[in-house]
């Protein structure tokens, strides 16, 4: 069944580029909406129509029965008089159309190639790079500069060692290794972070060879003495795939110093009773999954770290900077560094206490 006419304004809404969009009825959160969802998603995405008005611990449960085979990316609540509601992450509007019929909640739903495909990445990333580079002189920019410093830093002595960033971003991961005397080269998926990183490279006053590329299809014929990983496998749609890519752009011998959010913390563990995430949070791995797969593949572990203290100082840096002039941030700053510290002195096991991890992995040879 496709759309009909009294759905219509939700396919305008989503400005789908193929309005002709699968509709599935579904009776909840149960295995018979999931069911139907997955026996209807060769299309690459549907809508999915539930009767009245299941609450955010149902979706969240038929979110989580979805995923990995789909990701809900929309969630539109029709109250039965007209008036419809568009929640998507961290926003809320209503519908300027009236959509006739009884109460319903309608998910818009994408098969995985949709929320972590090549095409959806670079068009994530191209249309959002200003916003994923940090803002000199705000109160959080201490904070974003450091996170990237200390993956950069965890690589030790790095002088004259050639060294890839890769999924480079805004380039900070690669132009800390550079002031620290790397020869530095990086890639990300999107033209427009590259770009980016080619101006923060220029204005640090170093050198970046930055290049536009995945990871499953390097823009570099070598493999490097040290490569970083900041952040990334979590956008992958497969792991194994993924690792396999980047454990070739290491040299035998050589360093990767690899880190991504941490699906465990007890931060993100709050976050999952909300029905819509980033479909890198549901694909996350957690730091010792990474560590057997490369331990699987040879590596030895030489560090291991979580960082950025999990709820509520994310948040408390959120509030200070938009409420209090950013008044709190250096206090947050000055804490996420000690406890950085102590997790990594002390063996770091503290897992649930930080949103995201490192580890320091030597290739053999």
């Amino acid at each position: 069944m496709t759309a009909t006419a009294d759905l219509a304004p939700i396919v305008a809404d989503l400005e789908l580029e193929v309005p002709d969009v699968p509709v599935v009825h579904g009776e909840g959160d149960g295995r018979s909406s999931v069911d139907a969802v997955l026996a209807q998603l060769a299309g690459g995405h549907m809508l999915l129509v539930l009767p009245g008005a299941p609450d955010d611990r149902a979706l969240a449960r038929l979110r989580d029965a979805l995923w990995p085979a789909a990701h809900v990316t929309a969630v539109y609540r029709l109250d039965g008089r007209g008036a419809a509601v568009r929640h998507t992450l961290g926003n809320a509007r209503p519908l300027d159309a009236a959509l006739e019929g009884p109460p319903r909640t309608v998910l818009y739903v994408r098969d995985r190639d949709g929320a972590l495909g090549r095409a959806t990445t670079r068009a994530k990333f191209d249309a959002n790079a200003g916003g994923w580079n940090g803002v000199p002189g705000t109160p959080t920019y201490g904070h974003y500069r450091w996170m990237r410093k200390l993956l950069s830093d965890v690589a030790g002595d790095k002088r004259g060692l050639r060294t890839l960033d890769a999924g480079c971003g805004a380039g900070w991961v690669g132009i800390e290794a550079a002031l620290a005397g790397a020869r530095a080269s990086a890639f990300d998926p999107s033209p427009a972070m590259v770009e980016i990183a080619k101006q923060n490279a220029h204005s640090s006053g170093v050198a970046l060879d930055a290049r536009v590329g995945f990871v499953e299809d390097v823009p570099f014929a070598d493999p490097f003495q040290l490569v970083l990983n900041s952040g990334v496998i979590s956008f992958a749609p497969d792991a194994d795939e993924y690792l396999a890519a980047l454990d070739r752009l290491v040299e035998p011998g050589g360093l990767l110093v690899i880190g991504d959010l941490n699906p465990a913390s007890s931060g993100f563990r709050r976050r999952r009773k909300r029905p819509l995430l980033p479909a890198r949070e549901l694909n996350g791995l957690r730091r010792s999954t990474v560590e057997g797969r490369l331990l699987e593949r040879g590596y030895r572990i030489e560090g291991r770290w979580y960082y950025q203290i999990t709820f509520p100082v994310p948040e408390l840096m959120i509030v200070s900077e938009a409420r209090f002039s950013g008044l709190g941030c250096g206090l947050a700053l000055l804490a996420n560094r000690a406890a950085t510290a102590l997790d990594h002195a002390t063996g770091s096991f503290v897992e649930r206490a930080f949103d995201s991890w490192i580890l320091r992995a030597r290739k053999r040879s």
